[in-house]
């Protein structure tokens, strides 16, 4: 079972999947997050980049483009 918290738009969602053996993109994909909208992804609390692979009892936190002057 992998976590997932989704902040990429005004709110935040949480919710458990059963995807496995994917990489963090294709996860994006398959919840249908675009991956311009994602800012950062934290995986266990760790940064990892979009083609890192993920697996069961992992939380993944995926984080909104932050933008502002």
């Amino acid at each position: 079972m992998i976590r997932v918290i989704v902040a990429v738009d005004e709110k935040q969602r949480a919710f458990e999947v059963n995807f496995s053996d994917m990489t963090i993109l294709e996860l994006a994909e398959e919840l249908e997050i675009h991956k311009d909208s994602i800012g950062a992804v934290l995986v266990d609390g760790v940064p990892k980049k979009l083609h890192a692979k993920i697996s069961d009892n992992t939380e993944i936190y995926f984080l909104p483009v932050l933008s502002g002057g």
